[in-house]
């Protein structure tokens, strides 16, 4: 390599030996490709290393930039290690070296002004339609409060101002630098003139918050003096896709990922530690479930009060009565991409539309009528038509406000009922945002209808309502039953562990106080640590919490944990009372950052087996690998901190060649007798597991991502009983604390040291009753069928027998009439037999057909674009009573996978809000089909299945789907539920659509 000046990095040499993906990635990437370079590996994969390797072979200037300032010194250190020369690191933003490290925070102070007033304006009326207006809708509601309340816009617009700092990455250097602080200008202007040329990104999925901004800014700067800068993107894990503005963000600084080492790979290499993720689940303190249930009815009784008289009930009636539109339109139409719009359908002489031999079942007639009621329904009907959801809502709402009222007799009965809590949400954002925020007049109204929502969680915008964390998820998430199950825990790892335990037990807070009257008492690291300390499993056990301003040890183990914190940190350290807590000790004399390297050391000799502290603490960039237990208190779900964390335990302990980690998820869910029916904590855990991938729980011999690897089939399943409140269900059916698989097990099951492919597939996995048809009809149909085919064949043979009978002239008349007759008659009768017969028999080949129809109308949709994927089928038999089917698309992009298990998932699982639904075991082709499947019908109840979204959005599509369907599967009638005629269907279809509660999708690595 050569030395010059302008490739100081160019004479930096590692000496040791690389890991086999440490080595694909140099061997992979081009540093001189012109374009970002955007790597993925977990905690404990090398990536410091690599990111210096990269760096170093570009030869150039380099500035790298981390989020903490222990992840800096580590860059530092390294650096250091690798030029052989001190001089030639620095982390002082005033002297760039040759290689800088910097936190983010050094240049990322934005200035406060509000130049992106039309960028604002936009955004919002992006939001606006996001929340059901048209474009047209959102120009005019935001030009009418501009105009009515230039208060209430001017904030609107500086808000939205400051979100958009975080979206800045596609603007030009102007724009760019004009937004930074005059100090963040002069130090990007530092490093340029220094000479930089190489920018690495450490954790770069920080890049979400606003430190984007300057990172594009030092880009566009670099390139506007000449130069062309190589920006080295390196993270544990991406950010979420669904984060659409923030994701854009960061993909348009980095591209797509170059190379992604995922956790298993590692594993499997042996450079991290083999590890099982469990679960523990926890029941809220009686006292923690008597302020939710008065909550729950506090919140409800000032919803439904909002609306009971004058406004509030007039803007119901106005929901319900919309004035007649000035021309019809369909709003749920929307282009697609590559596919043209339908031409009109077909109509058959019955009335129903038909394309391919698919058949809309039309609902009943509008007749003329001179009836005074006509004109409301007729405005019903548009109200639905307009927004089927919204309609819905305020019908029920409606029923409970104002049962006496003409309007509320002419509601469909099923509308008659009490609205859920997300209905009145709604309603309410609605309400405020149309008729309470654009009057100056009401501004008392707003500020009433804010604090009220904001006591139980809410936040009202001018974007509408928004969960926040009300006091059901606050009162979970830091529910005292935490803290005791995290003893639990303790005890129980020590059990097992011995003195081996080094545990981590990490919270979201030091201490967390009374919001909103949405708390008991405090909550956090310190209760944690309290409760650690006394409780009489874990008491024995030498724990100390560590927070950024807060030590503490209990008095019991004082006497030998404050002479080793001395011995550590080279200075003394004394122990004072602490008023809130008789059982505990205040460190004093341990300011500085130096205690959590102290910690670390005592924890890795064992003078420590638990250390309490908090996420933003040791989240991430802590670097201890004698930690083999994590206990995760925190409320954090993201898939990137959730990863950081579990990276804590992952790395090797030279002490201990054969470490196993556990990490634990605790998780506080209301029991099935409760009246609440939020369950944020179980939403929080899938979330959690959403990204992690680990051992099956069932088949510890694959790999795969989410829940199922912390949670086996049997649980997985008392936990959906406890969220339906099933008879039966219980939470100890769902907790796994006593049945862990020993760590040697876990260990065998990672197999380390083997080869693998590095792949992964997506499947639908549907899992259903045993011995059962797919679908309840099916039995019922294929006897009826089968009678009437008895009969369509037996009454042309006696006729053809009574022709040999006959004079030959009339016997040939009639025999070939019969024959004939017969035959069409019989020939559908057959094929709809078939059809049927085979979903009352062969489960298996059903769910493969339904398959194939999905597959095949998201392809002729233009939703999947793979056209060499092959369905692959996996059956097993679950145990007596269930099944597991499991469909993956080999050969397909991951995309693809994606959307085909959606849809399958969506097509078996219970129904929600669809826009068509199938009606399954009726239809059939000719009437005289039609005519006994829907005579047989009368005796059973009906069973539905949902179109899936991606195939009825729309209606040519939906049609398709149908008559593939079938020729494929069975026989069928679609339903289009778009108005309150369909409210009743929609209704019954709920309670008896879909065949698979436990339809969904799974990641496989191989």
């Amino acid at each position: 390599m050569s030395t010059d000046s302008r490739r100081p990095l160019s004479a930096w040499r590692f000496d040791g030996t690389l890991r086999a993906y440490q080595r694909a990635a140099l061997d992979r990437v081009d540093v001189d490709a012109g374009k970002p370079l955007h790597l993925v590996a977990p905690p404990g994969a090398g990536k410091t290393l690599l990111g210096l390797l990269l760096a170093a072979r570009r030869g150039r200037r380099t500035v790298v930039f981390a989020p903490t300032t222990a992840i800096r010194a580590q860059w530092v250190g390294a650096a250091r290690v690798l030029a052989n020369d001190d001089a030639a690191v620095s982390d002082d933003p005033d002297r760039p070296a040759d290689l800088t490290a910097l936190t983010y925070q050094a240049i990322s102070v934005v200035d406060s002004s509000e130049p992106f007033a039309a960028l604002a304006h936009a955004r919002w009326v992006d939001e606006l339609i996001a929340d059901d207006r048209t474009p047209d809708q959102a120009e005019e509601w935001l030009e009418a409060l501009s105009q009515s309340n230039a208060a209430a816009y001017g904030r609107g617009i500086r808000s939205r101002s400051r979100a958009l700092r975080r979206t800045l990455a596609r603007q030009d250097a102007a724009a760019l630098t004009a937004a930074l602080h005059p100090r963040s200008r002069e130090l990007l202007e530092r490093l340029v003139e220094a000479g930089v040329e190489t920018i690495v990104l450490d954790e770069c999925h920080h890049l979400l918050d606003h430190w984007a901004l300057v990172v594009a800014a030092l880009v566009a700067r670099s390139r506007a003096v000449g130069r062309e800068p190589l920006v080295i993107g390196l993270t544990a894990t991406l950010p979420s896709p669904e984060d659409a503005n923030e994701y854009e963000n960061y993909v348009s600084l980095l591209g797509e990922v170059d190379l992604e080492v995922p956790v298993p790979a590692v594993v499997r290499e042996g450079d991290l530690a083999p590890y099982r993720d469990l679960v523990h689940v926890v029941e809220p303190t009686g006292e923690e479930r008597a302020f939710l249930s008065a909550h729950a009815e506090a919140l409800a009784e000032a919803l439904r009060t909002t609306f009971a008289v004058g406004a509030g009930r007039d803007f119901l009636r106005a929901v319900l009565q919309p004035p007649a539109p000035s021309a019809p339109a369909d709003p749920l139409e929307p282009p697609v991409e590559g596919v043209s719009a339908p031409a009109p359908a077909p109509v058959d002489p019955a009335g129903r539309s038909a394309v391919d031999g698919a058949e809309i079942e039309p609902p009943p007639p509008a007749v003329e009528s001179s009836d005074p009621d006509a004109a409301v329904d007729a405005a019903l009907s548009a109200a639905f038509a307009v927004d089927f959801a919204g309609a819905e809502a305020a019908a029920a709402m409606f029923s409970v406000v104002a049962p006496d009222d003409p309007l509320a007799a002419r509601l469909p009965a099923v509308a008659r009922r009490a609205p859920t809590t997300e209905e009145t949400l709604r309603l309410l954002g609605r309400y405020a945002l149309d008729r309470v925020l654009p009057d100056p007049a009401r501004a008392d109204d707003w500020r009433r209808l804010r604090r009220l929502l904001a006591d139980f969680g809410f936040a009202l915008t001018d974007r509408g309502v928004r969960r926040t964390r009300d006091p059901i998820d606050t009162v979970l998430a830091s529910s005292l039953s935490k803290d005791r199950g995290a003893c639990d825990i303790l005890a129980r790892e020590r059990t097992e562990l011995g003195d081996r335990l080094r545990a981590l037990v990490v919270t979201d807070y030091v201490t967390h106080g009374n919001v909103h009257g949405g708390l008991l008492g405090s909550a956090g690291a310190v209760r944690t640590f309290s409760i650690v300390a006394t409780d009489a499993v874990t008491s024995a056990l030498r724990a100390i919490l560590v927070t950024s301003s807060t030590v503490r040890v209990a008095v019991r183990h004082a006497d030998t944990l404050l002479p080793a914190l001395t011995r550590e940190l080279g200075v003394p350290v004394t122990g004072e009372p602490c008023p809130d807590d008789v059982a505990v000790l205040e460190v004093r004399g341990t300011t500085g950052s130096g205690v959590v390297g102290a910690v670390s050391r005592l924890l890795a000799d064992g003078s420590l087996e638990v250390v309490v502290g908090t996420r933003g603490l040791f989240g991430e960039g802590w670097d201890c690998p004698a930690v083999n237990t994590l206990v995760d208190l925190t409320a954090v779900a993201t898939a990137s901190a959730t990863q950081q964390l579990r990276g804590r335990t992952l790395r090797r302990d030279p002490s201990w060649p054969e470490k196993v980690a556990h990490n634990w998820t605790v998780s506080a869910l209301l029991p099935p007798d409760s009246p609440l029916d939020a369950q944020p904590d179980a939403a929080r855990l899938r979330r959690k597991h959403a990204g992690l991938w680990g051992l099956d729980a069932d088949h510890p011999d694959r790999i795969v991502r989410g829940l199922p690897a912390a949670l086996g089939h049997e649980r997985r399943r008392a936990l959906d009983e406890v969220l339906e409140k099933a008879p039966g269900a219980s939470l100890e059916r769902v907790d796994a604390l006593t049945s862990v698989p020993p760590r040697n097990e876990t260990r065998s099951a990672w197999r380390i040291g083997s080869p693998y492919d590095d792949r992964e597939e997506l499947s639908a996995v549907v899992e259903r009753p045993a011995r059962t048809p797919v679908f309840s009809t099916s039995v019922t149909a294929e006897r009826a069928l089968g009678g009437w085919l008895g009969v369509s064949a037996g009454a042309p043979a006696a006729l053809i027998a009574l022709s040999f009978f006959l004079p030959p002239v009339a016997g040939v008349a009639v025999g070939g009439a019969s024959a004939l007759t017969g035959a069409v008659v019989a020939v559908p009768l057959f094929s709809a037999w078939r059809r049927t017969r085979r979903q009352a028999r062969d489960a298996a080949a059903t769910l493969r057909n339904m398959a194939h129809v999905v597959w095949t109308a998201l392809s002729e949709s233009g939703r999947v674009r793979s056209p060499l994927a092959v369905a692959m089928w996996e059956g097993e038999r679950r145990d007596a009573d269930a099944t597991r089917a499991e469909i993956r698309m080999a050969h397909a992009s991951l995309a693809d996978q994606r959307t085909f298990a959606i849809a399958l998932e969506e097509l078996c699982g219970p129904i929600r809000a669809p826009r068509f639904v199938l009606e399954v075991d009726r239809g059939g082709g000719p009437w005289w089909v039609r005519g006994v499947l829907e005579r047989a019908g009368r005796s059973r109840s009906r069973q539905f299945v949902a179109v899936p979204f991606e195939i009825g959005r729309r209606r040519a599509d939906a049609l398709r789907f149908h008559g593939a369907w079938q020729v494929h599967v069975g026989p069928a009638v679609l339903h289009e539920l778009n108005g309150p005629e369909n409210l009743s269907l929609l209704a019954e279809a709920r309670r008896t659509g879909g065949f698979s509660g436990a339809a969904r999708s799974m990641m496989r690595w191989s």
